[in-house]
């Protein structure tokens, strides 16, 4: 029985093979036939389905959700048709929202591209470019082919089973004076980002699997856009961990700084101050005057803390990440202090900061 050949080499590998090994890797590549289609004057399958003329319910597909940057109209579910979803094909949605993006006409704002080139290159000395290149013809000629940029909400880790989840939108945007997106800011910053990015124009947002190989799975509308889902509970957590991993990486580890109320250091808070560990945060209220331990009420939920005391309110904080309710304790510091125990859902993880 003859044994499986071992993998090709890069340098052997066939045009098609290529294509398909560096698409498998996220690397996306637009071919001949791609450009074809495009300049076939065929309307998008997205821009259909936003259209209402193609019922996206009624078609089989991986769901991506569609955030206008208008609050007043819904976050709706738009679909990669099956075609686009071939072995090895790496992030189909980018080419996918691609003519979306391509679809709105705004020119890009020439005063804009200049400032913004301006912050980009050579800490604002634009000596070293070269200004008639970069013109709003060339720009805008660009956004009409459809310019997509990604944006990590999740990176993909061993906790989410190496799924990532993207926001997928209009590269020049900004340029173009599109309004802000602010539901897609605001998920953002439930993810743990702060300062939370700000994206311009409509968005999308999809998720991505990458082990074995790398393929869009759904983004259902509702379930995942809902600011308690799961995954954006655990968002903040992971790409804490990711970061860690990119500091080790990249030899950046030493050098970062201290995490906040480590080393012994608390952190003082409106109201209380905290420290934490690996495992634990702890949590210091400070009265003023001898507590009545009959008198003190804690409440612990798994992203929240609430303590009264006489009834009255005396800390009602929304925790970073998530606690194990059944690890937390409390207990005085003499007569005036309070110090409450958080125990960490996610171990060996240092929190940016205790509140939401």
């Amino acid at each position: 029985k003859m044994s499986a050949p071992p993998p090709k080499d890069e340098d052997d590998m066939t045009p098609e093979e290529r294509e398909a090994w560096l698409k498998a890797r996220g690397i996306t590549i637009e071919t001949v036939e791609d450009r074809k289609a495009a300049a076939s004057g065929g309307v998008a399958p997205v821009v259909l389905q936003l259209q209402g003329t193609d019922v996206s319910e009624d078609v089989d597909g991986v769901e991506l959700a569609f955030v206008p940057a208008d609050t007043s109209k819904p976050i709706r579910s738009v679909k990669l048709p099956p075609g686009l979803l071939q072995p090895g094909s790496g992030d189909a949605a980018v080419n996918f929202v691609k003519p979306y993006f391509a679809s709105n006409t705004a020119s890009v704002d020439a005063s804009l591209l200049k400032e913004q080139a301006g912050k980009q290159f050579a800490g604002g000395n634009l000596e070293g470019l070269d200004m008639s290149k970069l013109t709003t013809g060339a720009m805008n000629a660009v956004a009409a082919q459809g310019s997509v940029e990604t944006f990590p909400l999740v990176r993909p880790a061993e906790s989410n089973r190496y799924t990532g989840v993207y926001v997928y939108l209009d590269e020049v945007g900004l340029l173009k004076r599109l309004q802000q997106n602010k539901r897609a800011t605001a998920i953002a910053e439930s993810c743990g980002f702060s300062p939370a990015p700000s994206f311009y124009g409509d968005v999308f947002i999809g998720r991505v699997a990458t082990k074995p190989m790398m393929i869009n799975v759904d983004f259902v509308v509702g379930k995942d856009t809902d600011r308690a889902a799961e995954w954006i509970q655990r968002a903040g957590a992971e790409n804490l961990v990711w970061q860690a991993e990119m500091n080790k990486i990249q030899g950046n580890s030493d050098t970062q700084p201290p995490a906040a109320g480590t080393e012994g250091k608390a952190v003082q808070e409106s109201g209380f101050a905290f420290t934490q560990d690996d495992d634990e945060v702890e949590v210091t209220v400070e009265f003023d005057e001898d507590i009545d331990k009959k008198s003190i009420k804690v409440v612990f939920l798994p992203k929240s803390l609430k303590v009264t005391y006489k009834g009255e309110e005396a800390l009602n904080i929304d925790i970073f990440d998530k606690i194990d309710v059944d690890g937390c304790t409390w207990q005085l510091d003499g007569k005036t202090k309070l110090v409450v125990t958080l125990e960490k859902v996610q171990t060996g993880v240092m929190w940016p900061r205790i509140t939401t």
